[in-house]
């Protein structure tokens, strides 16, 4: 049995989320208003209108008006403000 096999065998019989067993970004939406991203690498760029986050396989693009960080850490953050596009690179 090849190692991934293993793996997610593992995962199903432990009953563990794959999201966060893959070290996935996960993207938390309230509304148009708010978002919560969980296990992002970086913050590339930030703006009032725009704001890029490096996530483990794609950069995170979120556009709009009065964009804010309302409180991040090393694993989780919150983004409020009016969300009019958010594309993935």
């Amino acid at each position: 049995m090849r190692k991934t096999k293993r793996g997610e065998a593992l995962v199903e019989s432990l009953r563990l989320p794959q999201d966060a067993v893959r070290g996935e970004t996960l993207l938390t939406f309230i509304g148009r208003s708010t978002v919560q991203i969980e296990n992002y690498r970086s913050i590339l760029m930030f703006s009032d209108t725009a704001i890029r986050i490096q996530a483990k396989r794609y950069i995170l693009c979120l556009s709009g008006r009065n964009l804010n960080i309302s409180y991040y850490d090393r694993d989780e953050m919150k983004i409020t403000g009016k969300f009019e596009h958010i594309t993935f690179e």
